[in-house]
């Protein structure tokens, strides 16, 4: 009868939820190892983010100060003109290589879960 009277005290919660905290262990492990993946990757992607945007306040400063020192609207038009069309391709060329990063990502991820051992029973 003491026993009774312990498992009536636990919450509901607690006594359904018993049995899967056991095999939760295989799971825990592909969670932690795709979430190292993700971690790493990101991080990855975040430091060529900030790499890419270091260069282009430097090429817009580089710009400003082009414009600064112009004295013709003409050439003041081409060092626009030149700027808009090396912006364009700059950044063109960035979200393809975010969009080679993302995709690397998610296969990194996926890679892992798929490399974990299978449950055991």
């Amino acid at each position: 009868m003491p026993d009774d009277t312990k498992t009536a005290r636990r919450p509901p919660s607690a006594r359904t939820s018993a049995p899967w905290v056991s095999g939760l262990g295989p799971l825990s492990a592909r969670s932690q190892h795709a979430f190292e993946s993700w971690a790493h990757g990101m991080s990855r992607m975040f430091h060529e983010m900030a790499e890419f945007m270091q260069s282009r306040l430097l090429e817009d400063a580089a710009m400003w100060e082009k414009l600064a020192t112009c004295h013709d609207p003409r050439a003041a038009l081409e060092i626009q003109r030149q700027f808009s069309a090396k912006a364009s391709a700059d950044y063109a060329a960035a979200s393809q290589k975010f969009s080679r990063l993302i995709l690397e990502i998610g296969q990194s991820c996926s890679a892992g879960l798929r490399q974990m051992p299978p449950d055991t029973d």
